[in-house]
């Protein structure tokens, strides 16, 4: 009896140690692939004009680039909106200082183009450090992706 509780109690400890091990290098893993493996032009900030939309520097040309897949909520007066919109458009707000904040702190931007019509209309993956951008606000509830139901945000009058 006492054979089989040391035995259990000895198969237990080595079975959390390897699990601890593969939850460790499972969470390591993940945050690697997290960051972006790319190779895309670099890009440098001029001026961020909303949470979707840049200007940026791409190889000396000054291009206007729109954040590619991403919905953040519309900017705009308050009044020009139904009432109860005063969250979101606050929301708005929060959006573009995060995504201004994120691109004005980074040591590297580069960018995945998707759609290029000419230097004002281009649409991008825009990495920051390596993060994405869009995913960061979709992380964080500041946006949803291109496509999604957006009936449930605010109408203007």
């Amino acid at each position: 009896m006492v054979t089989r509780t040391v035995l259990r109690t000895t198969l237990i400890r080595a079975l959390s140690a390897w699990l601890l091990i593969g939850v460790a290098l499972l969470t390591l893993s993940d945050s690697i692939l997290a960051e972006c493996p790319c190779n895309y032009p670099p890009a440098t900030l001029i001026k961020v004009i909303d949470a979707e939309t840049a200007w940026f520097d791409i190889q000396g040309k000054k291009t206007r680039v729109h954040l590619w897949g991403i919905h953040s909520p519309a900017k705009a007066a308050v009044e020009n909106y139904s009432p109860g919109c005063a969250a979101e458009v606050e929301q708005a707000h929060q959006t573009e200082q995060f995504v201004r904040q994120l691109l004005a702190s980074a040591n590297r931007i580069q960018l995945d183009i998707k759609v290029t019509e000419n230097e004002a209309n281009t649409q991008a993956i825009i990495y920051a450090d390596g993060l994405s951008v869009g995913q960061e606000l979709l992380y964080r509830y500041l946006a949803i992706e291109y496509g999604d139901d957006r009936s449930f945000w605010c109408k203007p009058k």
